[in-house]
């Protein structure tokens, strides 16, 4: 190669050594400018991370103010119930205790302790099943029977329903025991807004027909009346918070959209089917214990 074609070629080679280098100079430019792109992003992804965080925990605690003022409302429509089943155990116990010293039977006196006793341990049942009922924890799950569940919060309802004109309840169990593993004061307080809806929803009196039973590998409460159905146009929107048919004044929205929440949180699930004008039934599905 002669002097002269080697410094061409020597040219060549400078001029694409500094073409390389300015393509690198620009490539990590652009990088650069990428990863402070990226940075800002995650910055602005972060916080936002943080936003919706905030954001769901407020919504948390939103909803379990909303089940306790639900649950605090159910106890408001039950107390008059409540009085009724406290006053007439009182009332004998009164009665008994006034009898004790005006006999001098000693067979009477013992029978007379014995249904004060009876009347007291009546009592005494109430308040416990009171008590759990306003308990305000997060879902205790544990071993019940769904009949039995079923038979204490009709207890507590059968006098409330009074209120109601010729509304009747009616309970029927398809089977033996019922083994399912819940909260039981969260599925009362799903039952106790049922039925108060069923009632509510057949204001010239009616029949709710509550049964439990097994289907496949799940126990279910079905509570169905007969009162006007909902529509269709109402179907979609039924179990969202604030809805509600209701006239103004008689009814918050949020009875069965915390129910639902309650029987999801229970590892359940919420069915409904109605009929235009023959009425409405919920069932309420549960994992059956092996």
């Amino acid at each position: 190669m002669d002097e002269k074609a080697r410094d061409r070629r020597i040219m060549e080679l400078e001029i694409a050594l500094q073409e390389e280098r300015s393509l690198s100079k620009a490539k990590n430019a652009l990088l650069e400018a990428n990863i402070r792109e990226l940075d800002a992003v995650y910055l602005a992804l972060n916080e936002k991370l943080r936003s919706l965080r905030g954001k769901d925990e407020r919504i948390r605690k939103f909803e379990a103010e909303l089940v306790r003022a639900n649950k605090l409302s159910s106890l408001g429509e039950l107390a008059g119930s409540i009085a009724h089943e406290i006053k007439n155990p009182l009332i004998s116990i009164q009665g008994f205790a006034k009898r004790i010293p005006k006999t001098e039977d000693s067979r009477k006196k013992d029978e007379y302790a014995r249904l004060i006793d009876n009347e007291a341990g009546r009592l005494s049942n109430l308040l416990l099943k009171l008590l759990d009922f306003s308990r305000m924890e997060e879902p205790r799950m544990e071993a019940t029977d769904l009949g039995e569940i079923v038979d204490d919060t009709v207890l507590f309802m059968e006098h409330h329903l009074t209120r109601f004109k010729g509304v009747s309840v009616s309970v029927a169990k398809q089977g033996g025991h019922i083994p399912v593993k819940i909260d039981k004061i969260h599925i009362q307080q799903v039952i106790v807004n049922l039925i108060n809806n069923a009632a509510q929803a057949m204001p010239s009196g009616g029949a709710i027909r509550i049964t439990s039973g097994v289907i496949g590998n799940n126990g279910h409460i079905t509570i169905t009346d007969e009162g006007e159905g909902i529509s269709d146009e109402h179907l979609d929107k039924i179990f969202e918070p604030f809805f509600t048919t209701k006239p103004k004044g008689e009814g918050t929205g949020l009875g069965l959209s915390l129910s639902k929440k309650l029987v999801e949180a229970n590892n359940g699930r919420i069915e409904l089917t109605t009929e235009k004008g023959r009425g409405t039934t919920f069932r309420l599905f549960f994992p059956v214990l092996s």
